[in-house]
């Protein structure tokens, strides 16, 4: 399944630059909203491995957005991308689960933002998996294994290990006579 980036903002011009710029250089999947509620709606049906969310929005702004989005679908990476960074702005956006805030002006940095959510982001077997075991393993029952027996310190190896057999070689054959 490709790899899909949800995009939320209310300025066509830039959701089509995002989606050329994205697809042409990661050759994502792009998916768009023009708002943040039709974001958390599309989020929830198709599940992208990114959404990346405009600040200022009509409806649900970005914020409110995220903070729907990470009750939600904790699992899948927010970024914000804002004409309005300034690290209140950051701080505000990593306490409802925004990961990284990028300004409209970096779209390099927006890219290295994408490329790190995806892989911080655990492959979904993985995950599925991760639920399955146990955070702490039990210990292992050692009175199943067998005693020791061999007391003798000399006879035993260092390692505990059974010494490897003993191979022969060109001085263990047996003399053979010479042909007639």
């Amino acid at each position: 399944m490709p790899i899909r980036i949800l995009i939320a903002d209310d300025n066509p011009p830039v959701r089509t630059a995002l989606r050329h710029l994205l697809e042409s250089t990661g050759g994502w999947e792009v998916v768009d909203a023009e708002n943040g509620q039709q974001a958390v709606a599309k989020a929830q049906e198709l599940r992208p491995n990114v959404v990346i969310l405009d600040l200022v929005m009509p409806v649900m702004d970005g914020l409110a957005a995220a903070r729907e989005l990470s009750k939600l679908l904790p699992e899948i990476p927010l970024l914000m991308h804002t004409l309005h960074w300034s690290p209140q702005v950051e701080l505000e956006a990593q306490k409802v689960g925004v990961r990284k805030v990028v300004p409209k002006a970096d779209s390099k940095g927006l890219v290295s933002a994408i490329q790190q959510a995806l892989a911080a982001e655990p492959p979904a077997a993985v995950a599925a998996l991760s639920d399955a075991i146990p955070a702490v393993l039990p210990p292992p029952d050692i009175t199943a294994l067998p005693p020791i027996t061999d007391s003798d310190p000399a006879k035993a190896s260092p390692t505990n290990e059974p010494e490897a057999p003993k191979v022969a070689g060109p001085d263990d054959l047996p003399e053979s006579s010479p042909p007639t």
